[in-house]
Parts: C-alpha cells; sequence; structure tokens
C-alpha cells in the first residue's frame, strides 16, 4: 500500500510496529477492563484478526459456551432482523481494542445470563493519543485528532475506520432517511455512529446499553441523534430503555429517565471527564479501572446488580 505521504513503509517495520501497538493494546486492555473473563483462545483470536472500529462482536455468556462473533454493523442488523438474539449493547472506552470490548460485554453477558453485542470503539493506541492531546470531553475536537491519527495508521496499513461497502451504504441510507439535523447528532466516531445505526434498524429490540468511560459519550451522542431521528417517537420508549455508564458521569436529554450511572470516588479520570451536579453511585475506594483482579476497581457485577435491569425482549 502507497502511504499517503508518499513513503512505502517496509514489511518488516509495518509488522514491528504493529507489534509494538498491539502489546500496548493488550497492556491497556489489562489495566482497564476484565480480560480474565475472556478464554486465552478468545484474547488470541480478537488480537491475531484485529477487528476495525464501529464493528460488532456478539460475545456469549461464559456458561454458553459459544464462540464470539463478529459483525460488520449492516450484517448483524441483518441478523438480529431475520432472528432477534441481542438486546443489550455495550461501549468501551480508555483506547480499548476489540479484547477490552469484549471483556466489557462478557461481564454483562454472565449477569444478564444472554448474549451482549459490543462495538468496537477503537484500535486501542488511536484513542490514547488523541484523549492525551486533548481530552475526550471535547467530541468534535477529539474526532478531527482521531482523523489525522487514522490517517497515519492507513500508512502501516491498520485500518481504523469501518469500510465495508454494504455497511457504508446501509449506514447512508438510514441516516438520510433520518434526515438528521447536525445539531441533534455529531458525525465522525464510528463507534457512536454504528450505534445510532443499530438504534434506527433495531430500536424496537434494544432493551440495555451499558458504557464505560469514552464510551459513555458514544452512547449519549447515539441517543441524541436517535431522538432527533425519530422526532422523539422512537420505537422504545426512552423512558424504558435502561442506559448504565461507568467512570464518567455526563448530562442525558431528559427523555431518557431509566439512567444509572456510576463513578469511582477516585477516579481522577472519570472526574475530570465528567459534567459537575448530576446524580450519580459514588462507589467508595474505586478508580476508572474494571478489571476486577486490580485493587480498587469497579465491579460490573456490582454496579448492575444496583439496577432494575430489563429481562429479555
Amino acid at each position: 500500500m502507497t502511504a499517503r505521504s508518499g513513503v512505502h513503509p517496509s514489511s518488516a517495520t509495518r509488522r514491528r510496529v504493529l507489534g509494538l501497538a498491539r502489546g500496548f493494546d493488550t497492556l491497556l486492555d489489562g489495566i482497564f477492563y476484565d480480560v480474565g473473563a475472556l478464554s486465552r483462545q478468545e484474547i488470541d483470536r480478537l488480537t491475531d484478526h484485529p477487528v476495525d472500529e464501529g464493528l460488532v462482536i456478539v460475545v456469549p455468556p461464559r456458561h454458553a459456551r459459544a464462540a464470539i462473533g463478529s459483525f460488520t454493523p449492516a450484517a448483524f442488523v441483518a441478523a438480529e432482523l431475520a432472528r432477534a438474539t441481542v438486546d443489550a449493547v455495550v461501549i468501551a472506552g480508555v483506547g480499548s481494542s476489540a479484547v477490552g470490548t469484549a471483556a466489557l460485554a462478557r461481564n454483562v453477558a454472565d449477569v444478564i445470563g444472554r448474549p451482549v453485542a459490543g462495538i468496537v470503539s477503537g484500535q486501542g493506541m488511536a484513542d490514547v493519543l488523541a484523549e492525551a492531546l486533548g481530552g475526550f470531553f471535547v467530541f468534535g475536537m477529539r474526532n478531527a485528532m482521531r482523523d489525522g491519527i487514522a490517517r497515519w495508521l492507513d500508512a502501516i496499513e491498520w485500518k481504523d475506520h469501518v469500510r465495508d461497502p454494504q455497511t457504508h451504504a446501509d449506514v447512508t441510507a438510514a441516516l438520510a432517511a433520518a434526515r438528521l439535523d447536525r445539531d441533534g447528532f455529531v458525525f465522525g466516531s464510528p463507534d457512536s455512529t454504528a450505534l445510532l445505526y443499530l438504534l434506527l434498524r433495531l430500536g424496537h429490540q434494544l432493551r440495555l446499553l451499558v458504557g464505560h468511560s469514552k464510551g459513555n459519550y458514544s452512547i449519549e451522542n447515539a441517543l441524541r441523534g436517535w431522538l432527533a431521528a425519530k422526532g422523539r417517537k422512537a420505537d422504545v420508549s426512552p423512558a424504558t430503555l435502561c442506559v448504565v455508564t461507568l467512570g464518567a458521569v455526563i448530562r442525558f436529554d431528559a427523555a431518557f429517565r431509566n439512567v444509572h450511572q456510576f463513578i469511582g470516588s477516585v477516579d481522577a479520570l472519570g472526574h475530570a471527564n465528567s459534567r459537575p451536579g448530576l446524580d450519580a453511585a459514588r462507589l467508595p475506594g474505586r478508580w476508572h479501572s474494571l478489571n476486577s483482579r486490580l485493587v480498587g476497581a469497579i465491579s460490573v457485577r456490582e454496579a448492575l446488580d444496583q439496577v432494575e435491569l430489563p429481562g429479555p425482549a
């Protein structure tokens, strides 16, 4: 592949860069997510075949002993329209790769006892660099920085966006039909756009959304777009859709009344990127991690146990 700068990175150089980046991503996922909830084989599959941002992975609960599936958003929607099996979606953050997304989805799946879809929120390194430069609380600025970093990742043949033609055409058609006002949705983040697409196509069956860190902002953005597209006449009442946020407290539209927010009392990153004055459950001695093997991590199960979760659709 020809780099946009005109440089032709050698295959050996690209492999070294990718190896270092994936090692960094694995470290981040291990710090912030409960990767112990995944088997070694599942982790190897997710790292050997990197999943692009915006793609959907379906993670079964551990007791099901089923394989993790990977879908383009269009393929996931088609499968769910044919046979509805998933009513819960998660989005991770803090530079998570597919492994972090799968770990969060597994945590939720183990609690509700059925498969959970996770929208991959990044390739790890790109998110961390963008957040370090400007903070994810400025959504538009962050997306602009991510685009520049994504272009660099393209140069080493590491795709950072969903580009399959079927999904692109289907998402474009769904958004065009919705006639979205740009004041109702911030474009440019593949994970948020993918969730909006799922809401527009599968809103009648989605009942639970769970986010962590930057993923909370992606969820809020998609929900705002959904309301704008539906003219506040969504297929599922916004008041009953259950939304759970972990690690950042943010403001949702008042139409969404079934919102439960959790943040650790010593979570400096989460508090720095939270909106002040909002109701949330403060978890004593907890920080930004969801990895149950680390001292002071937030337990996804303990948080969800405090919520009246919806049953199967």
